[in-house]
């Protein structure tokens, strides 16, 4: 994911949380193939520069990302502390 300006996709005056507009535009991102399997994310502080949000809302969009729910999507993400936050691979 290139470092770009990403903050024109964040309404910070609507109704939704913002931790969860990120994740469904990192999300839309997966699914339409622009981020592939095994890509890494910026940092926490590279992606809350990126949408013009704090990093605590990266953080909450991250783990929404990386959480296994009963009902929902399955996880898209996968974090290696030390390492970065990378694309899921099918299998994982």
């Amino acid at each position: 994911m290139a470092l770009e300006d990403r903050s024109g996709r964040i309404d910070h005056s609507g109704p939704e949380h913002l931790w969860a507009q990120v994740a469904a535009d990192i999300r839309a991102d997966i699914e339409s193939g622009r981020l592939k399997p095994g890509d890494k994310l910026p940092n926490e502080l590279e992606l809350a520069a990126q949408y013009g949000v704090a990093r605590l809302t990266i953080r909450r969009a991250i783990r929404d990302l990386t959480e296994v729910k009963p009902e929902g999507p399955p996880p898209v993400l996968l974090v290696t502390h030390g390492r970065g936050t990378y694309v899921r691979r099918a299998a994982e």
